[in-house]
Order: C-alpha cells, then structure tokens, then sequence
C-alpha cells in the first residue's frame, strides 16, 4: 500500500467529514455504521473515508466485534492528537502530532505558483 506523503495528509484534515471520523473516534473507537449513522454519509463513502485515513496512519483497526447475529464488524480509533495550522506571510505551517509517532511538519509557501503541464500551451 502506498504511503501518504505530507500533502495527502493536509488535504485529508482539511476535509469537513475526515475531521468529524476523526473527533468522533478520538475518545472511543466507533464502527463504520456508527460514523456513516451520525454525520449521514453513505456507507460506501465511509469506508473510502476510513480506508483513506487509516492509510495516512490517522486512524486505525481497534477491534472486531460481533453483532448479536454473528456478524463481525470493525471499530476504529483516531490516532491524531493535535493539529497546529499557521499561515504567516504567505506561508503555511501544519504540526500534525499522532499518537506514538514523531510529529509531521508540513512546510508550504502559498504564494508559489502550482505547477502545471504546460503541453497544451506549446503548440
């Protein structure tokens, strides 16, 4: 599986739902069904949203659990403590500090022009 780089883990914080899977699971893992249940996003998205995450290392598999049918389900927990966001001069600082792991510095001058593939304009 390929990791996350830096950029990919800003951009999942910034999303609205992420940070609310997040915030949800950072005092007691939760089940997909529950997520998708309080914040009334479609099953499907949930799972993209939790497979995402967990492959940015921002939440994990806690458990399996069974339902009172025998169904196995997963709970998931955040892994995020804290994010720090500053925007000086052009400049955009995230701390992003995860449970037991060294935190992430993400480093990004606003004002640098993104970089575009310019073939269309050579002809």
């Amino acid at each position: 599986m390929k990791t996350a780089s830096d950029f990919d883990i800003a951009q999942l914080l910034m999303d609205e739902y992420n940070m609310k899977i997040l915030a949800a699971t950072s005092h007691k893992a939760k089940s997909a069904r529950e997520l998708a249940f309080m914040f009334d996003i479609p099953i499907a998205s949930c799972y993209r949203k939790l497979r995402e995450l967990a492959a940015a290392g921002l939440i994990k598999q806690e458990s399996t659990e069974l339902t009172a049918d025998g169904k196995r389900y997963k709970v998931y927990r955040s892994q995020l403590d804290c994010v720090t966001l500053v925007y000086e001069r052009g400049q955009m600082r995230m701390k992003v500090d995860m449970h037991l792991r060294t935190p992430i510095e993400i480093v990004r001058n606003m004002a640098t022009p993104i970089k575009r593939d310019n073939s269309e304009y050579d002809q």
